[in-house]
């Protein structure tokens, strides 16, 4: 099983990391596009960590646990969507840096991109509280 409290850091470390998106959208509307690279580039870094440290050793745990189907395929829609947002940031990331050549322009992928990891951190949110049902 896993510890509450790794749980509760998870959801802490989730919510600053929507505070580096909300703040980093902010710094590209100000065009201040150095900070909101950093800080894109540290939200991606903090989401890895707790994907490798703390989301797939609690998914793999989740394996000897009964839990509905509903909740089944919510944590397969979310793994999913989850891992499609980290490949879509780096693709982002290297085609803006002209590492890899982009089909079309990259720019136009950044707004549905971080809005489907806004959904993504909602539904993890959403997981945990089905899960845990004391933290909420």
């Amino acid at each position: 099983m896993v510890d509450v409290t790794v749980i509760i850091g998870n959801v802490g470390l989730q919510l600053f990391i929507l505070l580096l998106l909300a703040f980093s959208s902010y710094m590209a509307h100000s065009r201040k596009m150095k900070i909101h690279c950093s800080l894109m580039g540290a939200a991606l870094f903090m989401q890895l960590l707790a994907i490798v440290f703390v989301m797939y050793p609690s998914f793999s745990a989740f394996s000897g646990m009964q839990i509905s189907s509903q909740l089944l395929v919510e944590l397969w829609v979310h793994h999913i969507a989850g891992i499609l947002v980290m490949l879509l940031v780096i693709y982002i990331n290297l085609a803006v840096k002209g590492s890899v050549h982009f089909l079309g322009e990259p720019y136009r992928l950044m707004r549905p991109v971080v809005l489907l990891w806004f959904l993504v951190l909602l539904g993890g949110l959403h997981i945990y509280i089905s899960l845990y049902p004391a933290l909420s």
